[in-house]
């Protein structure tokens, strides 16, 4: 990512944090955290990653965001100092479960010696 990139990727992961905290009722029962946001050179799309605990609420989570992204988009463009605010796309980041996945593995292997 250029520096422009970076920056604006930076600034969307904080207010968009702040604005699902404010604005969407994502509920009690989970926590919705933006790992990671990567914006394209050209700064047209940015890609929100996403980590949902407990994992089995990440598909509600994911309709809930999904749900709101023009809402999102609008709280966004206020903020961000560009001609046009990037379109966002949600991906879920499933880095936590890779991890788990990977202690358990080592786990057994330390079982077996």
């Amino acid at each position: 990512m250029s520096k422009r990139a970076e920056q604006i990727a930076e600034v969307i992961q904080r207010d968009l944090s702040e604005f699902w905290i404010r604005e969407l009722e994502l509920g009690m029962d989970k926590l919705v955290t933006l790992t990671q946001v990567k914006v394209t050179p050209d700064l047209k799309h940015a890609y929100l990653y996403i980590s949902v605990l407990p994992i089995t609420k990440t598909g509600e989570a994911v309709k809930i965001i999904t749900k709101n992204l023009g809402q999102a988009r609008s709280y966004l463009s206020k903020r961000l100092k560009v001609w046009k605010c990037p379109d966002l796309r949600v991906s879920v980041d499933d880095s936590a479960l890779k991890t788990r996945k990977i202690d358990r593995v080592l786990e057994d292997l330390n079982k077996e010696e």
